[in-house]
């Protein structure tokens, strides 16, 4: 006797529902990597002086803790919905872990100093210090190239699936919605891109501090794209509505 098909909060079918080794790797890396995050923020607080300060980077550490949470239910909602675990799912879920791993330094310090920036340094457990702007260039360039790497690995994962959707009997809806969320993926890298692009060629000076956090304020567009893609996605479930019934 056959079990009925087990559905997630968005319709779409679970083929992975039972955890798998890989998945059980990627949610330690992904654990040691908000360890990481912890450990970033520095010693423990001796005094309330030393307490009122920590709690002054809690706005800092809470983005930084959403983005690799964001990064962390991504590959578990990809694991859940299509189950697949061959070579090329796994080197790719494998290079998330490792730059996911890698980029919890830089997602600190740029959370830190955009925080420290919008707030007048009040939001800033400690103050960032730069010796010249090329070491600035250099941190947003560092973090664009974590992000963008994660996000195509991300990305690649949902269009692998969309390679294999014959195989995994993905319905109509299924497949617009894989298509959607790569959509997304690689939307969001052309910001990584953008936000790279600007890091190098907008003249930051202590002349021109606006365009110091320029290139960190414009991953905002990702909040842009997002409801864009999804009234697409609504459009098109629509359509399928009428050819269902």
């Amino acid at each position: 006797m056959h079990e009925d098909p087990r559905y997630d909060d968005q319709g779409f079918r679970v083929r992975g529902a039972q955890p798998t080794r890989l998945d059980a790797f990627v949610d330690a890396a992904f654990a040691f990597a908000v360890t990481l995050l912890v450990i970033a923020i520095g010693h423990v607080p001796s005094s309330v002086q030393e307490l009122e300060q920590a709690m002054r980077g809690v706005p800092a550490f809470a983005a930084s803790f959403f983005v690799i949470a964001r990064f962390w239910k991504a590959h578990r909602d990809w694991s859940r919905r299509f189950g697949i675990e061959d070579g090329f799912s796994l080197r790719l879920s494998l290079l998330l872990v490792f730059v996911t791993l890698v980029y919890v330094y830089p997602l600190r310090m740029v959370a830190s100093m955009l925080f420290g920036m919008l707030s007048n340094g009040f939001l800033a457990e400690q103050q960032l210090k730069f010796g010249t702007i090329d070491e600035l260039r250099a941190l947003y360039v560092i973090f664009a190239i974590g992000y963008a790497v994660t996000v195509t690995a991300l990305a690649l994962l949902h269009w692998h699936a969309l390679r294999l959707a014959d195989t995994l009997a993905l319905s109509p809806r299924e497949r617009v919605m894989t298509r959607t969320t790569f959509l997304r993926y690689a939307w969001f890298l052309g910001v990584s891109l953008l936000s790279l692009l600007l890091a190098l060629i907008l003249p930051m000076s202590n002349e021109q501090p606006i365009y110091y956090s320029v290139p960190g304020t414009v991953y905002a567009l990702i909040y842009l794209i997002r409801p864009v893609l999804r009234r697409r996605e609504r459009a098109e479930l629509a359509m399928l509505e009428p050819a269902a019934a």
